[in-house]
């Protein structure tokens, strides 16, 4: 039996002793791991338990077996019991946790199977690595044997987010303080965006801990979070549980919604590249200027711009005319070429370029046209068809502002679509016959 005193290294070696004696001491419950844009369980991790002690957290368990010397063994047990739980169902993987002093070790290799395919180990965040060469040895040749490497509790502190960065992993787990009330909260929205953008940049997949309502489960699955835990999907069971049927249908109208027509709808997901999409889908059913003039709006938030004008481009007259255009910009206001140089410099090299009020190299006559106004910063962007220049997307802020290289790229974007649109409607051949 556990000793039942408690607080003393001695009592503590006795209890962990116990444990590692008494293999009916240690117990093991498995947490469905979901695919979000499906509902179908993709693995399951495997979650020691002390049926004997239930009192004393999981994690204070392994805590006291380090300070005592026997972490890496009461590790290895729990690794051999979680590993010995027959029927797993066909497809799906099993997720162990080790930490980083254990991973590297000769006892926990020889627990291992052989072939590790449809292994993930977990990498805990509570120790740092302290020989990193030896751990990525370790790593690189359970890899060699088909494991996948994930990070656990990853946005918890500084050490889960240095751990992101010193390992190559396939799987990035977000901790479950960074996965509560996402549905309303912006800045938690961001910061998983960010770690989403990340993983994707270094061919890894994101999985959110701690799901416990459908409203964060919807609003991961449309911030293209790959998977999720969490007692909203599944609890953990003895017995390779299945998924709440409605989680499962939560999963399903997220990812039809996203294949509609008007994808995903508005939320706090509604990232630069929805919007770009509803811009592209708005494009595509013009038919007439009037059509295009309640496009401007969406450009605008697509841009992070107050205003946004289409000119086209008068040859004949050297000069660009506002076909579409704000209050403060009349419509068919022309503005010649020899007049503003940097436009016909946009026109010329058919490349961006910006004017911000305060910078010496811009150009004055813009700076002058911005400040009379009521702008302070303004982005051109060319609009070809056919190879040759027919206007200019002029995106418009209020604050003195560089434009980012996202807000730039997106430009081109809706102007590589914008030019063929533009010329369809016959408004700038009726310009060149008219020259």
């Amino acid at each position: 039996m556990i000793a039942t005193v408690r607080g003393s290294r001695t009592a503590g070696v006795a209890d962990v002793e116990a444990v590692l004696a008494d293999p009916a001491q240690l117990a093991v419950a498995l947490q469905p791991v979901v695919d979000l844009s499906t509902g179908r369980v993709a693995g399951y991790e495997a979650l020691a338990r002390f049926p004997f002690a239930p009192d004393r957290p999981t994690a204070e368990w392994f805590s006291l077996a380090h300070r005592v010397g026997l972490g890496v063994a009461l590790e290895v047990a729990a690794l051999r019991t979680a590993l010995s739980v027959p029927g797993r169902p066909e497809g799906t993987y099993l997720s162990v946790n080790l930490s980083p002093s254990a991973l590297p070790t000769a006892t926990v290799a020889a627990v291992l199977p052989r072939d590790l395919d449809g292994i993930v180990l977990e990498v805990t965040e509570q120790e740092d690595i302290t020989d990193s060469c030896l751990f990525a040895r370790a790593v690189a040749e359970l890899r060699r044997r088909g494991a996948r490497i994930a990070i656990d509790d990853t946005g918890a502190g500084y050490a889960g987010l240095q751990r992101v960065t010193q390992i190559s992993s396939d799987l990035i787990k977000l901790d479950r303080s960074l996965v509560s009330g996402v549905h309303s909260d912006p800045a938690k929205v961001a910061l998983i965006e960010s770690f989403v953008r990340f993983a994707r940049r270094t061919g890894a997949s994101v999985c959110a801990e701690g799901i416990e309502c459908l409203e964060e489960l919807v609003l991961l699955a449309d911030l293209d979070v790959a998977y999720g835990q969490g007692y909203a999907l599944a609890r953990p069971g003895s017995q390779w549980p299945t998924v709440d049927a409605r989680a499962v249908e939560a999963c399903r109208r997220a990812l039809h919604r996203a294949m509609g027509t008007s994808g995903p709808g508005p939320s706090l997901a509604d990232d630069g590249e929805r919007r770009l999409e509803r811009v592209s889908a708005d494009l595509a059913q013009a038919t007439s200027l009037d059509d295009l003039a309640t496009v401007l709006p969406n450009i605008a938030a697509a841009l992070h711009a107050q205003d946004v004008v289409f000119s086209v481009l008068d040859a004949g007259r050297g000069c660009v005319e506002a076909i579409m255009a704000e209050r403060w910009r009349l419509t068919g206001e022309r503005f010649y070429l020899a007049d503003y140089p940097a436009t016909a410099q946009v026109l010329r090299s058919h490349e961006a370029l910006q004017t911000v009020v305060g910078d010496l190299a811009a150009d004055p006559a813009e700076v002058l046209l911005l400040e009379a106004s009521g702008f302070r910063s303004l982005l051109m962007v060319p609009v070809l068809s056919h190879g040759a220049p027919i206007g200019l997307l002029e995106a418009y802020c209020a604050e003195a502002r560089s434009w980012t290289r996202a807000e730039i790229n997106r430009a081109r974007i809706i102007c590589h679509q914008l030019g063929p649109v533009i010329d369809s409607f016959g408004h700038v051949q009726r310009l060149r016959v008219t020259a």
